[in-house]
């Protein structure tokens, strides 16, 4: 009778779960760990202990998100955009650019809640 060998450990991190869900294009691969950086200041800005403070938070980051979706025609074009809103990245129309000029820059946002 044939031996059936151990099975390994399929987990998979959460970091490469993430970069699946919303791969870097190879000219933004050295940002990774901000991406994840920016992506936990994201969760904890909107898991707040206080359900009020966190609908707040939430309707603050929509009113941020619609905004620059409304100023920016190219919006999916940029990296953070889709990790902000929480959109998967299609092959299709994959993000050229990481980040929008700095008076909108999704990075910059998300520090300014990282209380």
């Amino acid at each position: 009778m044939e031996k059936i060998p151990p099975q390994e450990n399929n987990k998979k991190s959460e970091k490469e779960m993430f970069f699946e869900r919303y791969p870097l294009p190879e000219n933004h691969k050295d940002k990774a760990d901000i991406v994840l950086e920016l992506k936990n200041i994201k969760n904890s800005f909107l898991e707040r202990k206080n359900p009020e403070e966190g609908k707040k938070n939430y309707n603050d980051l929509y009113e941020f998100s619609i905004g620059i979706r409304n100023k920016y025609k190219n919006i999916f074009q940029y990296y953070l955009y889709h990790m902000l809103i929480g959109s998967s990245i299609d092959e299709k129309r994959a993000p050229t650019e990481f980040d929008l000029p700095e008076e909108d820059s999704i990075e910059k946002y998300l520090r300014s809640k990282n209380i």
